[in-house]
């Protein structure tokens, strides 16, 4: 497959359905995931990632410096700790159990106790490898892949090459697929400004059809993350359409934009919001108008 750009919702959406062309169970294993990344972000928001593989071979959750969920065309890979995973699921016989040894490698057996810790940093770990039945398997490890979590986030640190691999594109997909607004970690806010011109510059091959719908299928989503204020993160998707919709010229004055964008070397046209999010307006195309800056400052204090 060819390299992918993890923070392009199209791109993931892609990878994420190829994954599961094969593994089945999509609807389980997504939400079980969402549900574990909202409990990850809820101890520290600024120490997991989710990484896309630029190949799209796996989609990879991480707490602190360690994997915790892999799922991949063949498998879903669970992370747990031993001493608390139900003992009826060694008896039923069905699922792989993983671990790590320095001569032999990784080890597989579907008998438990034969099996070394996984992770040197997380004590008692053990993976869970799962090929069918993920209804039954999912509950049965929900307590003992919470308490792995809890353990990782607070007892090791993400590295900065796994903040570099944070798929911003998977987030999103998995948003649509669990019908609620996942977050992303803290630690992208930093950047916001510098990520929003990488999407920016990537949405200018979407073509206006695609960028339509992709604009729809956001209809009830705005995005906010809490640093020392409340910031909304708006749908770069209903930016850029409404942009060209306006084709260069501000809605308000009816004029062409002042100057061209050095970022995207088009007329500069900044985006508003009619209602606006804070009071609780919707990032719809219908809620937007594209205006240059002096129509924009009037706007707010007009």
């Amino acid at each position: 497959m060819q390299i992918i750009d993890r923070n392009n919702i199209l791109d993931a959406k892609k990878c994420i359905d190829a994954i599961f062309m094969h593994l089945g169970n999509k609807s389980e294993v997504l939400a079980f995931l969402s549900s574990k990344i909202e409990y990850a972000n809820n101890l520290n928001r600024d120490n997991w990632n989710l990484n896309l593989d630029l190949n799209g071979k796996f989609l990879r959750f991480n707490v602190g410096q360690e994997y915790c969920i892999q799922l991949t065309s063949s498998e879903c890979l669970i992370l747990c700790l031993r001493h608390l995973i139900p003992s009826e699921l060694n008896e039923l016989g069905d699922i792989e159990f993983l671990g790590y040894d320095k001569k032999l490698g990784i080890v597989r057996s579907d008998n438990i106790s034969s099996v070394p810790d996984c992770l040197v940093k997380v004590p008692n770990s053990i993976g869970c490898v799962i090929k069918n039945k993920f209804d039954k398997w999912l509950s049965l490890l929900e307590e003992s892949n919470s308490q792995f979590i809890d353990y990782a986030i607070k007892n090791t640190k993400i590295l900065p090459q796994m903040r570099g691999a944070h798929s911003v594109g998977s987030i999103d997909c998995l948003s649509l697929f669990v019908k609620r607004e996942l977050p992303n970690p803290s630690f992208l806010f930093s950047a916001i400004q510098e990520n929003e011109n990488i999407v920016l510059r990537n949405i200018k091959s979407i073509s206006e059809q695609e960028l339509t719908k992709l604009a729809s299928s956001r209809m009830d989503i705005s995005r906010k993350a809490h640093t020392k204020s409340t910031i909304f993160i708006r749908s770069p998707y209903i930016v850029e359409l409404a942009k060209r919709l306006a084709k260069g010229v501000c809605q308000d004055c009816v004029q062409p934009a002042p100057f061209v964008s050095k970022i995207t070397n088009e007329p500069y046209l900044e985006v508003h919001h009619i209602r606006s999010l804070s009071e609780g307006g919707k990032d719809i195309i219908e809620n937007v108008v594209a205006l240059c800056p002096n129509c924009h400052r009037k706007r707010h204090y007009g």
